[in-house]
């Protein structure tokens, strides 16, 4: 089974100083993996260099089986039209309403409005999303309306991929386990597959088949999330806090 995302022994610099080195994970299709570690890690950049906004110092990173540093302009402009992006703190533009927003990707692939509407329809339903919200904009939206919002922005465009980042962040639980089950909704109806950064272990632990750990400018490990639990590296035990007197 070929990966939908392959890393290989990737490397990331800034101003000629490695910030990340010897990055090495696949991602399989219709697999949902979480990308975890500390803040300034560099799982966001990470991200950047998947989606073809950056180029890695040194290494290889495959998207749908092809070598993303070596295909023309055009050509990685077409395999970014197969990923959706939720992007930190969802991203919307302020100005525009629910249904424009939603809407944005496809206009920029000039699709016709006839065809506009249901499609913004159908990823607002798919992210658990009333149509009454789509002429509202995000200034009279909670944040996990947001968060839908951007996922159902991201959704518009019917991705194989979906990469999200932190989309817990700032949710209560409540909210957070309702956005939980739509994700989890989205992989057992359509299979997507999914890279996920979060610091939230509750949402790994139900959302994530594997996870990865990056720190130290490395990846510190690699697995399912009760195998690492059992880790003795110190570095691992702590994110998942196998050191304090509550369970994790």
């Amino acid at each position: 089974m070929e990966p939908v995302v392959s890393f290989k022994d990737v490397e990331v610099d800034y101003d000629g100083k490695p910030i990340l080195t010897g990055i090495g994970f696949d991602v399989l299709p219709g697999e949902s993996v979480g990308l975890v570690g500390a803040s300034g890690s560099g799982k966001t950049t990470l991200l950047r260099h998947l989606i073809g906004l950056n180029q890695p110092a040194h290494g290889e990173i495959r998207i749908f089986g092809e070598h993303l540093n070596q295909l023309p302009h055009l050509t990685r402009l077409h395999l970014r039209q197969r990923i959706g992006v939720l992007f930190q703190g969802g991203a919307l533009f302020s100005s525009l309403t629910v249904f424009e927003n939603v809407a944005l990707p496809l206009r920029e692939r000039a699709l016709r409005d006839p065809w506009i509407q249901p499609m913004v329809c159908l990823a607002l339903s798919l992210a658990g999303l009333p149509p009454e919200v789509a002429p509202r904009v995000p200034s009279e939206l909670s944040g996990g309306m947001v968060t839908r919002v951007a996922l159902a922005r991201s959704l518009v465009i019917e991705p194989e991929l979906l990469l999200l980042d932190e989309p817990t962040s700032g949710l209560d639980p409540i909210v957070s386990d309702a956005f939980i089950a739509v994700l989890l909704n989205l992989q057992k109806n359509l299979g997507i597959t999914v890279l996920i950064i979060s610091h939230d272990i509750r949402a790994l632990k139900r959302l994530c088949h594997r996870v990865v750990i990056v720190g130290e400018g490395r990846l510190l490990a690699e697995g399912r999330i009760d195998s690492l639990q059992q880790s003795r590296d110190p570095r691992v035990r702590t994110f998942f806090r196998l050191d304090e007197d509550t369970p994790p």
